[in-house]
């Protein structure tokens, strides 16, 4: 087919998706008309690695030479989805994809270096009416800021092409990376920012012309049981009663991340400091918090379901903990802006008021589960 286009994709984007990838598989759940914020509700946890000082929620934020991710790594997250580990594409491992549950989605992620089988399997998807979610290097993609300037990966959804004009139709409304296209590119630069090295100072990280799937089984439905193993796993992740990937999760994992920080201001000279707070906290707060956010849409959604009142009250304290962890992103950003070391100690003082609030939505929705919600 020398050409096709997809129409009614929804451009899906809410201001507390984790990140770009999050928001577009937002489109694609949309597409297939499943509630997103059920669907992409991830677990409430707080993870925190005492060695490196590197934090997260259902994994850790952290560098990384590769997309090539465990299944384990994979699955940390998302209670309705089954992610299969990245694996070379080839038409035989495609159509031996192992089904999901009836009662969870699949994501399945490809990589091939030959990045013209990689076109034409876009092709055939879209030729299905299937829209795929593809990863470029926005230092190719000419609608961005970044173009020419910044090497970065980024998730975007494609939905159709046309072999005769020479272009592919996308869309990127991920705001929150300063993203709002819609619309047509030369297959040749779309070609050449799926195949970017992707240049990060030190080292690259390739994009080798990876995408992802999404497969929902005619099958597939809701139940209790999903959203109930939501709450459930949340309340076991944040009272610290296991680890993920093998680090600590939870409040008493907020409460090291505070020793921490306090225990850096008096033994690291200034000049470290202020880097890693301006590039590496102030983002990561900001993810957390849009995180917060998320669970307690995701518990409004359950209001019906659950006892009188718990939902109301846990969405209150995670509110308040959403706006703390925005306030010590900003903080972040202000202590490598004014180089003043006390800011520390406010971000400190809010861990502390976080923790006590997060504190109480987990009590909360404790009390709901023994009730039988």
């Amino acid at each position: 087919m020398p050409k096709h286009s997809i129409r009614n994709v929804p451009r899906y984007f809410v201001p507390y998706t984790a990140d770009c990838f999050q928001n577009a598989y937002g489109a694609l759940v949309s597409y297939y008309n499943l509630n997103t914020d059920l669907i992409l509700a991830d677990y409430l946890s707080f993870m925190f690695d005492a060695g490196t000082g590197y934090i997260g929620m259902n994994f850790l934020h952290k560098p990384s030479r590769t997309f090539e991710f465990t299944k384990e790594e994979m699955n940390t997250s998302l209670e309705y989805v089954r992610f299969s580990p990245a694996v070379c594409y080839d038409s035989a491992v495609s159509s031996e994809t192992e089904a999901a549950p009836d009662d969870k989605i699949n994501i399945c992620l490809y990589f091939q270096d030959d990045r013209d089988l990689a076109y034409q399997r876009l092709k055939e998807l879209i030729a299905a009416d299937i829209p795929v979610v593809v990863v470029v290097d926005l230092y190719y993609m000419s609608y961005h800021r970044a173009y020419g300037k910044d090497h970065g990966a980024h998730a975007v959804v494609v939905t159709g092409y046309d072999e005769e004009e020479g272009y592919i139709e996308l869309f990127d409304k991920y705001s929150l990376s300063s993203s709002d296209f819609d619309g047509r590119i030369p297959v040749e630069e779309f070609k050449r920012a799926r195949s970017s090295e992707n240049f990060q100072g030190a080292y690259s990280k390739p994009i080798r012309n990876m995408w992802m799937e999404v497969e929902v089984d005619s099958r597939f439905h809701y139940n209790d049981r999903r959203w109930k193993a939501i709450i459930t796993e949340s309340c076991s992740r944040m009272l610290g009663e296991k680890d993920v990937l093998g680090f600590s999760c939870g409040l008493g994992a907020i409460d090291q991340l505070r020793r921490s920080l306090l225990l850096k201001k008096q033994e690291l000279p200034a000049e470290e400091l202020f880097p890693e707070y301006r590039h590496y906290y102030s983002p990561a707060f900001k993810i957390i918090s849009r995180s917060r956010t998320r669970f307690g849409v995701f518990l409004k959604l359950l209001e019906a379901e659950l006892p009188r009142g718990l939902a109301e009250e846990a969405v209150f304290q995670l509110e308040e903990a959403a706006k703390k962890w925005e306030i010590i992103s900003n903080l972040s950003l202000r202590l490598a802006m004014t180089k003043n070391l006390s800011s520390i100690d406010n971000v400190c003082k809010q861990l502390e008021a976080i923790k006590d609030n997060e504190s109480r939505a987990v009590d909360k929705l404790l009390g709901g589960l023994k009730t039988g919600g």
